[in-house]
């Protein structure tokens, strides 16, 4: 009976079923992919976005990000907030292509929102590598530490052996 080759075999059939596992479940599950977000507005001077006066019109505070060309951020929306922003009237709704929507101020002007949406929409690609890079780290490392503790454990039965 080869102990070491049984329990690498072990090891490989443990770390396949984990590693898909961990694929399916982050792909479902994953806000990064099919998420909820929101533009970060730029306001005009030093103010502070929770001190803005909602009484002024819109762009007497905020900055048009098109007219300046401005590279929008992105956070993401919890959960919590969707079913308020779905049937709040001040919000613009965009479901985007890859199943995520994209909530904004009604506020913003055609132009803006759909640079915010263009500027979204090519941002993905960056959005996507920081969840493969979670999804490879969660779905490997355990694999590899597994590994590890078993060849440590062969590694001191081995050392009890006779010659």
């Amino acid at each position: 009976m080869n102990m070491s080759r049984g329990l690498f075999r072990a090891w490989v059939a443990l770390s396949i079923l984990w590693i898909v596992g961990a694929g399916i479940t982050t792909y479902f599950w994953s806000e990064t992919l099919h998420g909820s977000y929101q533009p970060a507005g730029k306001t005009k001077g030093d103010v502070k976005p929770w001190d803005i006066d909602y009484k002024k019109p819109f762009y007497e505070t905020m900055i048009s990000p098109s007219a300046e060309k401005l590279s929008v951020t992105f956070f993401s929306v919890a959960w919590q907030y969707k079913s308020d922003w779905d049937n709040d009237a001040t919000m613009a709704k965009h479901d985007m292509p890859d199943g995520s929507r994209l909530y904004m101020r009604a506020a913003y002007n055609e132009a803006d929102q759909n640079y915010i949406v263009e500027q979204f929409w090519d941002q993905r690609w960056s959005r996507y590598g920081h969840a493969a890079t979670i999804i490879a780290l969660w779905a490997l490392v355990p694999c590899i530490a597994l590994f590890m503790f078993g060849y440590t454990l062969l590694w001191i039965g081995r050392g009890f052996k006779r010659s």
